[in-house]
């Protein structure tokens, strides 16, 4: 995307792919259509759309379209992936599916900056089904990824900067990212609106996890 993170959707299913799989299979999820954002080679994609999710995925990565273009040759019938080449920088209303009742994207909203997640992800929410849920993932701030990062004591909004050369080498990620803390994410999501924290959590590595649930929006009662 606009640069270049550890695939964490192929060789495993991670700890957020469990938690969107078990949202997946318990049928609380208002509709079975999945956004997901830089979802890599797709191995959580093909998971739901061999659970019946139609799944619409958004990266930047060319190589990636005859991939899925494949992954669909052998789904046929069983499953529905829709890959969109695209910055999700420039992601707008019209790109998105309505509807959704599953989002997924982990280790992708610390590519852009602070104000530019808050934008997609209000982009995001007006597309979503009530209890609809939000699956994310950040770099943290206070993982090893944050090592030397030189943007460590600015609010999150002002940050934005590369990691040291070793470190985006040892986790092979380039360009500029905004590492989060549970308490940045947090804030995120209040900016955002309309969401109610479901999980919230840092893992043992320092990365931050969390799950949001979009909520019904109120209406003004009758007097």
């Amino acid at each position: 995307m606009m640069g270049k993170g550890i695939d964490v959707g192929y060789g495993r299913v991670s700890s957020l792919g469990k938690r969107v799989i078990r949202f997946a299979l318990s049928g609380e999820a208002p509709s079975k259509v999945c956004v997901e954002l830089g979802p890599g080679r797709g191995r959580l994609a093909i998971v739901l759309a061999l659970l019946g999710f139609r799944c619409y995925l958004y990266d930047s990565d060319p190589s990636l379209a005859p991939h899925y273009a494949r992954i669909n040759a052998c789904l046929r019938e069983y499953g529905d992936i829709k890959f969109h080449l695209m910055d999700v920088r420039d992601m707008g209303y019209g790109d998105l599916p309505e509807g959704v009742g599953l989002v997924v994207a982990e280790r992708v909203l610390h590519h852009v900056r602070f104000r530019e997640a808050v934008r997609i992800l209000k982009v995001l929410r007006n597309r979503t089904l009530p209890g609809g849920r939000f699956f994310l993932s950040f770099s943290g701030l206070n993982s090893p990824i944050g090592e030397g990062y030189p943007d460590r004591g600015l609010p999150v909004e002002e940050r934005w900067s590369p990691l040291p050369p070793d470190v985006g080498r040892r986790y092979d990620i380039s360009g500029e990212v905004c590492l989060y803390t549970e308490e940045d994410v947090a804030r995120l999501m209040e900016e955002v609106g309309g969401m109610r924290k479901v999980y919230l959590s840092t893992t043992a590595f320092g990365n931050v996890m969390a799950v949001y649930e979009k909520t019904p929006r109120r209406t003004a009662g009758r007097k």
